[in-house]
């Protein structure tokens, strides 16, 4: 019986040794385990917060920067209008410096500017290179607008003697103060024109020499864009 009562007796303390152990292991367990647990998804949350603060900026960055770019190039583009079968045309122009002369013109983007001889350069249309205008600069030193219009007027003369008349510019002088003089005659040769114009700048004297059909009707499009010659 006195063993009986020991064996019990050891029996109850083992008992309650033990749960008095698993009470003090699985508490500090599972609160260290929630503890890290809540570290670890504010860490991840963190993570999380800066990857899309980076993404968020580098999405925006480029749409400020092509938005900025589009400014620029709206501001470096530029347009000349004229007329063409009696109808407007406003177009974009590009600048190009001649290879010979000392000059630069704007030019639709559909005309090639190429050296034809030296002190000669030919600006062409390039959907047909029938229809082009010669240019030819000089300085003002070199020779003076009353020279030069009587050397245009001789030239035409010769390419239309029965069909030549004076072109009427006052507008233009009138409209664009950079340009000193200008005058134009016009023959017709085969059912082909031709136009002669010489204006002064400043700086210097431009002979252009248009050569147009009535029915492709370029020949403003050719002087808006001798116009810009300087």
């Amino acid at each position: 019986m006195k063993k009986s009562l020991t064996a019990i007796s050891a029996a109850l303390i083992l008992s309650t040794v033990l749960a008095a152990c698993n009470t003090d292991t699985d508490e500090p367990i599972t609160t260290s385990a929630s503890e890290e647990q809540l570290e670890n998804e504010n860490a991840q949350n963190e993570v999380q917060q800066e990857e899309q603060q980076e993404e968020k900026t580098e999405s925006t960055e480029p749409i400020e920067e092509t938005q900025d770019e589009q400014e620029v190039n709206k501001e470096e583009i530029t347009t000349l209008t004229y007329s063409s079968n009696s109808q407007p045309f406003t177009e974009e122009v590009v600048e190009a410096k001649s290879e010979e002369m000392n000059y630069s013109i704007q030019h639709f983007e559909n005309y090639t500017l190429v050296a034809e001889e030296p002190g000669v350069d030919q600006l062409i249309f390039s959907k047909d290179d029938g229809l082009s205008m010669q240019i030819e600069v000089v300085n003002k030193e070199e020779a003076t607008f009353e020279q030069m219009k009587a050397t245009a007027k001789e030239a035409i003369s010769a390419i239309a003697p029965d069909n030549v008349k004076d072109l009427d510019f006052s507008t233009i002088l009138t409209e664009r103060p950079e340009i000193l003089n200008i005058t134009g005659y016009e023959g017709v040769v085969d059912g082909e024109k031709v136009v002669k114009v010489v204006l002064e700048r400043t700086n210097l004297i431009a002979t252009l020499t248009i050569y147009d059909t009535p029915q492709a009707d370029l020949t403003d499009a050719f002087l808006q864009m001798g116009l810009t010659i300087q």
